[in-house]
């Protein structure tokens, strides 16, 4: 083709309308990104993706709500921070952030009574809530916080050698493994206050009791207090029961009205012998998704020492509701024997053959009831196990009416970072660092040189 003056200059104002729709289609893919932010979270662990009950905490406020970092402009934590909060934007766009260096500002940071770098104050209208641990779940537990309002308060039965809620309560040096002191920590974390309660000392429940936990009392309660908790349970109360083979609460004709009957002995578990445990430490693995407790969980949970638990249905007439909630030991059964033999097998006359049954949960009216075999779940020996945390958390937000922050708590995820030996790491880095980018200026320059002979 002949190239005169007015075929270059066609081609010019080709190549020129072409790149003014380039950087056109550019300029809108860049809006666009801004404007709709699209992430994919390819990391083991999903480690840049927020928990489901980070979501469901900072959606809990659409007409937004202030976000103040006070870190110092180049500190080392500054990326870091400003990572976490802005995934939490990316969910809630109606969330303002704000970073306040208190080197710079001091008196800003005096005014907000800050100490230590990396504290975050949430802010809606008037209410605050201060973190001065900047993680997902530090962050998550101070929304939830901040969107209760008011402080609920679950207290905890006492008088009847219940789990203790600190580590030695008689005041000794040593720690009571059996003890509820990271679960006291948990409800504290979330927002909760937590007390105890002598039934025996009170005419009745406080007014501003959510919920009550009866934990693995080891004599039964007296009468009068049997009277003052049914009173308080039929006029709406939310209460949880926790009771082990070796707890006797005396409180039978009060679950009978609900439909709960603690069966006598102790779950055994062959299946769990296979994994490392006990037999007498049954594992549950799969949850029924028909009640927001189990509704989504996943991780496995395990209860030492357990009983067994016999629901009735309800009535056709009523509007209770009573759900299975856990079940365990599928190839297992519920012994009635003795067990300090060390050997035991089942018996058809005596034992009940699995699944057990090991936790229900009633709801009738506002009254909310759940009822557990075993109470050592909860202890600091085992509640770090697996998704025991998790299922007793779900436990407390449901009877306190909470049920909008039923999720899995946010985990923290351990960097699986690449580590190769001396040798790979050179190879590595002389094949990707050295002899590709070689390459390709090699093929560019040969190309170029090619074409400059023609």
């Amino acid at each position: 083709m002949k190239m005169d003056r007015s075929t270059r200059l066609n081609i010019r104002s080709q190549n020129f309308v072409m790149g003014l729709i380039l950087t056109i289609l550019l300029a809108l893919a860049a809006y666009a990104s801004h404007r709709y932010q699209l992430r994919w979270d390819w990391t083991k662990g999903g480690r840049h993706t927020l928990a489901e009950q980070s979501v469901k905490a900072v959606k809990a406020f659409p007409e937004g709500l202030t976000m103040t970092a006070y870190i110092q402009e180049r500190g080392e934590r500054r990326q870091q921070i400003q990572e976490l909060l802005e995934k939490y934007q990316v969910i809630n766009p109606a969330m303002t952030l704000r970073y306040v260096d208190p080197d710079l500002d001091p008196a800003a940071a005096r005014q907000a009574e800050v100490a230590v770098y990396g504290t975050v104050i949430l802010r809606v209208g008037e209410k605050t809530e201060k973190i001065t641990e900047a993680s997902e779940e530090a962050v998550t537990n101070g929304l939830i916080r901040l969107s209760k309002g008011g402080t609920k308060t679950i207290r905890f039965v006492s008088g009847h050698g219940e789990h203790p809620l600190d580590e030695s309560p008689d005041g000794g040096a040593g720690k009571d493994r059996f003890a509820y002191t990271q679960a006291k920590a948990l409800l504290k974390g979330e927002g909760y206050g937590v007390e105890g309660l002598n039934l025996a000392e009170v005419e009745k429940v406080p007014e501003n009791t959510s919920v009550i936990v009866l934990a693995g009392p080891r004599k039964p309660l007296l009468d009068i207090e049997r009277q003052r908790l049914k009173t308080w349970l039929d006029a709406g109360g939310r209460l949880l029961v926790m009771q082990g083979p070796g707890s006797d609460a005396g409180l039978e004709a009060l679950l009978k009205e609900h439909g709960v009957t603690f069966l006598k002995g102790v779950t055994l578990d062959p299946a769990a012998q296979m994994i490392g445990g006990s037999a007498s430490t049954p594992l549950i693995s799969r949850y029924t998704a028909q009640h927001p407790i189990t509704k989504g969980m996943s991780a496995a949970t395990i209860f030492p020492d357990t009983g067994g638990i016999e629901l009735e249905t309800p009535p056709a007439d009523s509007k209770a509701q009573r759900v299975r909630l856990l079940e365990g030991a599928a190839r297992g059964w519920l012994e009635t024997g003795e067990l300090s033999s060390g050997q035991v097998e089942f018996n058809p006359e005596q034992d009940r053959k699995g699944p057990i049954l090991i936790g229900v949960a009633v709801e009738s009216d506002k009254q909310r009831l759940v009822v557990t075999a075993n109470s050592n779940f909860l202890a600091d020996a085992y509640v770090g196990a697996l998704g025991n945390a998790d299922l007793f958390l779900n436990m407390a937000r449901w009877l306190a009416e909470d049920e909008n922050f039923i999720a899995i708590k946010p985990k923290e995820v351990q960097d699986a970072g690449l580590n190769l030996p001396g040798a790979d790491a050179v190879l590595l880095f002389w094949g990707l660092v050295v002899l590709i980018p070689m390459l390709l200026v090699g093929i560019g320059a040969t190309i170029w040189l090619k074409r400059r002979r023609r």
